[in-house]
């Protein structure tokens, strides 16, 4: 009986049959091997070998020992201690016959078909495919679920439910379109600082020119050049801290810091709260206030802020008279602030909501103010959901005229 060499694991019946139908296969074709050559000459061992590669579909050749595998000496080795002629190798379907102790005849890939060879191997194949498929269905899950959770972090992000049919090409570009967003604000922001840093370095400039005179001539002054030096010098300090002051809650109010305490009043009442406290500031000018009793759901103490920072734009433009008014929409109030001054030049109406504006170059911070007052108005009536514009009255008192928008919501 002829060596071997098998592979034992664990493998399903039909796949054992069929391995089992192969050996003893190559059993047989071993068997015909010695009977083949054990009666032929040396002379005729290559056509012998051609013959045979022919009747099994196999590849023939006559080796030397010293030319086998490791694996394939053993086999020789085991043969000869065995007194076999004949050893078969299992996992390359391979056919050995000694000729001598230095030459064998190799018959490699030995074809053998039967009905359950053929079965086992569509057996192998669909279990293959079972598995891949089994991989397949868990990568598309994994996909799946990972794109789905994409679609729920954009849908938090956007602050609005995700609709659940929504392809992956449309959700790519809603994050396109999101960061696209994000960098425009980004840059909105980047350009504000900017503005507010030239601002700033321009509006110190004056403050800060007057302490540094005040000081150079402090040490040679008089009594009573020293005590107006020191006027000076606290004064400008005033302006800056001032300047300062105004300056955060600009910045508080547009980087969305700030919180609305919201509450019921009544509008006139805060209008002639911020009336009493300009009035100081502008003893020659009238300041009237058509009564109105509208009630609104405002933060009373930003609302009064702006309504202070019109009513003192509009007294220092003032001639004599400034009004203020009230009217109710459907869904809105507007209050009117009206002056008879010299009014604003068309060209430059959308400019003197923008930080440390001034119309009249002529007039000194002293007199003109910081310049984000009206900045600071606008940002708390955007922050009530509102405007503030400037509009045009063919009939009035002929000077600027601001109308402040806030939303009407009546219980």
């Amino acid at each position: 009986m002829a060596a071997h060499v098998t592979y034992h694991y664990a493998q399903p019946a039909l796949v054992e049959k069929a391995i089992d139908e192969w050996e003893a296969h190559l059993y047989k074709v071993a068997n015909n091997l010695e009977i083949i050559f054990t009666n032929t000459s040396a002379t005729h061992w290559e056509r012998e070998a051609l013959k045979a590669s022919e009747r099994y579909g196999s590849d023939a050749y006559i080796i030397l020992v010293e030319n086998l595998a490791v694996y394939e000496q053993d086999l020789f080795s085991r043969a000869l201690e065995e007194n076999q002629k004949s050893f078969i190798d299992l996992s390359t379907s391979s056919v050995f016959y000694i000729l001598d102790e230095q030459q064998l005849v190799m018959l490699e890939n030995v074809y053998f078909d039967s009905v359950t060879n053929w079965l086992s191997d569509w057996l192998l194949w669909l279990v293959a495919c079972l598995l891949n498929l089994g991989a397949l269905a868990l990568f598309t899950f994994y996909c799946w679920s990972e794109q789905k959770r994409l679609a729920n972090n954009i849908a938090t992000i956007n602050e609005k439910s995700s609709p659940r049919s929504r392809s992956i090409d449309e959700q790519i570009i809603q994050i396109k379109h999101y960061l696209s967003d994000i960098s425009a604000q980004n840059q909105t922001q980047l350009n504000l600082q900017r503005d507010l840093l030239h601002g700033v370095a321009h509006e110190f400039r004056s403050p800060m020119a007057r302490i540094q005179f005040a000081l150079d001539m402090l040490e040679d002054a008089q009594e009573q050049d020293r005590q107006d030096l020191t006027q000076s010098m606290q004064k400008a300090l005033q302006g800056l801290d001032d300047l300062v002051k105004e300056l955060l809650s600009y910045a508080r109010l547009k980087d969305g810091s700030t919180v609305l305490n919201i509450e019921s009043c009544v509008l006139t009442e805060l209008i002639r709260q911020a009336k009493k406290q300009v009035e100081a500031f502008y003893p020659s000018i009238q300041f009237e206030v058509k009564n109105s009793q509208i009630e609104a759901e405002v933060d009373t103490h930003l609302l009064t802020r702006l309504l202070i920072n019109i009513l003192r734009n509009a007294g220092r433009f003032a001639k004599s008279k400034c009004e203020i008014s009230l009217t109710l929409d459907s869904d809105s109030i507007h209050c009117i602030v009206e002056d008879d001054g010299i009014g604003i030049p068309p060209g430059k109406i959308t400019r003197i909501f923008e930080p440390f504006t001034r119309l009249d170059p002529s007039r000194s911070r002293d007199s003109g103010g910081c310049g984000l007052g009206l900045a600071i108005a606008r940002s708390i009536a955007h922050l009530h959901g509102g405007e503030l514009t400037v509009i045009e009255k063919h009939q009035g008192l002929g000077g600027a005229c601001f109308c402040l928008v806030l939303p009407f919501n009546p219980r």
